[in-house]
């Protein structure tokens, strides 16, 4: 019973993330702590009245609620609501806004790569280079648009997709350069340019894979969540958020 699985942050210190897993009929199943698991509902009529736990001294409820027609589950921590990963909103990280700009820098390089197929099929009448301009300035645009915005506001999932994009256009920019590289137009000299330029695209692009690691891993939904300190009387978090 694994096909579902929703990541909760529990309200204690240090904010530990909890994972409920059930199926998608959420006939039963278990709220999991890294390996322990702290509360357990043999069937969906467990669920549904509540089944509780203890984590750390703390007592855990989890209980299936319905919203409307659509069902959901609750985890609560002594009496606290424990919050969805899925509904943390952290603000972009510097690293997020890098790696939004590097991406940007990718689709500014194939930009110019464009142009310089403009050129060359100014130059040479040529229909085959005036369609590779059109296709990379219009897949550079809609990259501008999606890439950007994606890395700074689309949180992980966003910095993901960014890095999967990025890794598919790596390979198209690094083999328009070799083609061009190894295959230079005699009669247009410009041929070496747009491997150049194909080429620093296909770099930024690549350097969007590798850094986008790091951005995901600063844009950690935990960033949203409340600061703690130290309180002597109370074992849970403060509310003042970052």
């Amino acid at each position: 019973m694994a096909d579902l699985s929703i990541a909760y942050r529990l309200p204690v210190a240090g904010w530990p993330q909890a994972v409920f897993e059930s199926d998608y009929q959420l006939a039963g199943g278990s709220l999991r702590v890294g390996a322990e698991a702290v509360a357990v509902a043999a069937d969906r009529g467990a669920l549904e009245r509540g089944v509780t736990g203890v984590y750390d001294g703390h007592r855990i409820a989890v209980r299936l609620v319905m919203d409307g027609h659509i069902p959901g589950v609750e985890v609560d921590v002594d009496g606290r609501m424990a919050p969805r990963e899925s509904t943390l909103r952290p603000r972009p990280s510097r690293s997020a806004w890098t790696h939004a700009l590097i991406a940007l820098a990718a689709s500014a390089a194939g930009f110019v790569a464009s142009y310089l197929y403009l050129q060359k099929a100014w130059a040479l009448d040529s229909a085959w280079s005036l369609k590779m301009a059109n296709h990379m300035a219009g897949w550079h645009l809609l990259l501008t648009f999606t890439l950007f915005p994606a890395s700074v506001r689309g949180r992980r999932l966003g910095i993901r997709s960014v890095q999967v994009t990025s890794a598919l256009f790596f390979a198209i920019h690094l083999g328009i350069a070799i083609a061009n590289f190894v295959n230079p137009d005699p009669i247009h000299a410009g041929s070496v340019w747009i491997a150049v330029w194909n080429a620093v695209s296909g770099a930024c692009f690549l350097l969007a894979v590798v850094y986008g690691n790091v951005a995901w891993r600063d844009m950690d939904p935990a960033r949203a969540l409340p600061i703690e300190h130290d309180d002597q009387n109370s074992n849970t978090p403060s509310t003042v958020t970052r």
